[in-house]
């Protein structure tokens, strides 16, 4: 594989547990999840089981993340050997040691033979961890990214509407003088169809977007945190480099005004507030 520039290169972790049917399945999970396709996800096991434990697929299927189609693998030096973090979960000294790489051993509970409320905190206890490495991993790249170009994120409930839309409209307005990105507090399974139609009629785009949670990384190093409408509530994360605002959208169903015609209305008055913003964004990028 040819070496990649350190400012291209995406982090690897690969989690390591003994059947890699509970507690790395679900860390693989979580850290997709959270992380999207900016770091790279292995996981595998020093004896693995024959099928992932459905109270772990019960568990994280509770938080809206399917791992059922996940399958138990065998721990290759390889695999250790392509990542730049090796995070063990009681497997011991089975994990072959390579200098350069960092290694964690994370002390969890073994969800093997338990039911789903015994289950339920090692799930909720992965998640804080791998928020924290998320942060770790991707928050010194942020930063240097920042410094040189501004980012925004648009946050609505579902992240399948209005704030994709606003990020397809500031991709269309600003091009590369702004990174965009959406996020949703509770993420839907689908973009709205007229939404991306609505958008697409003035030659934006949604292209390849999906309905995705709120990294906490990104939410430390966003220069504009934009909530649309008043469904979803985004707090101050510690440490976060930029201000939070809130955008009120006129409804056009109050007024009884539905389908398309509703939805070109929105696309407008979010086209309008999207301008207005970048106009302020350019203006502290050049202070």
């Amino acid at each position: 594989m040819p070496e990649q520039s350190p400012s291209t290169q995406k982090p690897s972790v690969l989690f390591v547990c003994v059947h890699n049917a509970g507690r790395s399945q679900m860390a693989a999970g979580w850290l997709r999840h959270l992380a999207g396709d900016r770091i790279e996800v292995r996981s595998a096991g020093s004896m693995p089981a024959e099928q992932i434990n459905p109270v772990a697929v019960e568990a994280m299927a509770e938080v809206g993340i399917d791992i059922a189609a996940e399958q138990p693998k065998i721990l290759t030096a390889e695999a250790v050997q392509d990542s730049d973090v090796v995070i063990t979960m009681g497997c011991g000294d089975t994990c072959p040691f390579y200098p350069g790489k960092r290694y964690e051993d994370w002390t969890l509970d073994d969800p093997a033979g338990q039911g789903i409320d015994a289950v339920r905190p090692i799930r909720d206890e992965i998640r804080a961890r791998i928020e924290k490495l998320v942060d770790e991993l991707l928050a010194p790249a942020e930063q240097e990214e920042r410094g040189q170009v501004p980012a925004v994120l648009f946050v609505c409930k579902k992240n399948g509407g209005k704030s994709q839309m606003a990020a397809a409209l500031m991709r269309q307005i600003a091009g590369d003088s702004v990174r965009v990105h959406s996020a949703g507090t509770a993420p839907g399974s689908s973009l709205n169809a007229l939404s991306v139609a609505s958008v697409a009629e003035i030659g934006a785009s949604m292209a390849g977007e999906h309905p995705k949670p709120i990294d906490p990384a990104l939410l430390r190093t966003a220069d504009r945190v934009v909530v649309i409408g008043d469904e979803a509530v985004v707090e101050p994360a510690p440490g976060m480099a930029g201000t939070i605002e809130t955008w009120s959208i006129h409804e056009p169903s109050d007024r009884g005004i539905e389908g398309e015609e509703r939805m070109r209305l929105i696309r407008d008055e979010l086209a309008e507030k999207v301008r207005g913003l970048l106009s302020e964004l350019v203006v502290s990028s050049k202070a």
